[in-house]
């Protein structure tokens, strides 16, 4: 080989060798960026977030209502008043959990829905009294000529919610504490349900269209293991009462209150 291809040999050599080194450099730093890069799940991290509660969430400390284990001395669970009447609603129940399928004839577009808030069934004058501490986000009529009190838990962005609530206690921008009475149950319903009343409580997220998750999800550890025995409790004596096992069925619930952990629109 002459000395002039020699050199272009060596030259050619050389630079093949710088190449790969650079390649597996680039493959090596994006291995490892991969590895130890978090980021690149946000979307998902997002989403996971979106349907399962954090450390730091914001947490119900009041259900909202009265509710204690059911008296036969009184016929009542706290302010529940237990009765044999047949609710015109079409639906048997004093407690409605979130996710519970409403039937197309029992709704305003004759379609099957997923009730989005737990509904409760109590006696006209029940008091309704806020989920949490925070600030009044809201008060706003509704069409069922009754209101919402909205409030937004301190140092969160969710809003909780008792619905279809009349003689309103509070104004947008109060200060309330968990355990407040800010109104009374709604009378809209009271035809349907033997003359009781009825009020929903809920957390509704932002989103477009808004979401509402299952409260349950949100019970401080002060009111959990209690409110969850009660609800189980209430559930139980309402189909001894009514002489019917099969009004709710344990084995759908996610967790008590709740047959379905998704969001639900609305």
């Amino acid at each position: 080989m002459h000395k002039k291809q020699k050199g272009f040999a060596h030259i050619a050599l050389l630079l093949a060798v710088l190449v790969a080194t650079a390649v597996g450099g680039v493959g090596y730093y994006v291995m490892t960026k991969d590895k130890d890069d978090t980021s690149k799940d946000s979307a998902t991290d997002s989403d996971n977030a979106k349907q399962a509660p954090t450390e730091n969430k914001a947490l119900i400390k009041h259900l909202g209502v009265n509710l204690d284990y059911y008296d036969p001395a009184t016929n009542k669970a706290g302010d529940f008043e237990f009765t044999k009447a047949k609710f015109s609603s079409g639906i048997q129940l004093l407690f409605t959990d979130f996710g519970y399928v409403i039937k197309g004839e029992n709704t305003s577009t004759g379609k099957d829905k997923s009730n989005p808030q737990p509904t409760f069934i109590l006696p006209l004058g029940s008091k309704v009294y806020s989920l949490v501490d925070g600030e009044v986000y809201n008060v706003p009529k509704l069409y069922s000529n009754d209101y919402s009190v909205m409030v937004q838990a301190d140092g969160s962005d969710l809003i909780f919610e008792t619905e279809h609530v009349i003689n309103v206690k509070v104004k947008k921008g109060d200060k309330v504490k968990a355990g407040q009475v800010v109104a009374e149950v709604s009378d809209y319903s009271a035809h349907g349900y033997d003359g009781l009343g009825l009020v929903e409580i809920g957390i509704l997220k932002g989103g477009n269209p808004p979401y509402h998750i299952c409260p349950f999800d949100y019970l401080d550890s002060s009111i959990k293991d209690e409110t969850v025995k009660k609800i189980n409790a209430l559930k139980k004596s309402w189909e001894e009462y009514r002489g019917d096992t099969t009004l709710y069925d344990e084995s759908k619930e996610i967790t008590p209150g709740c047959l379905t952990s998704d969001p639900i629109e609305g």
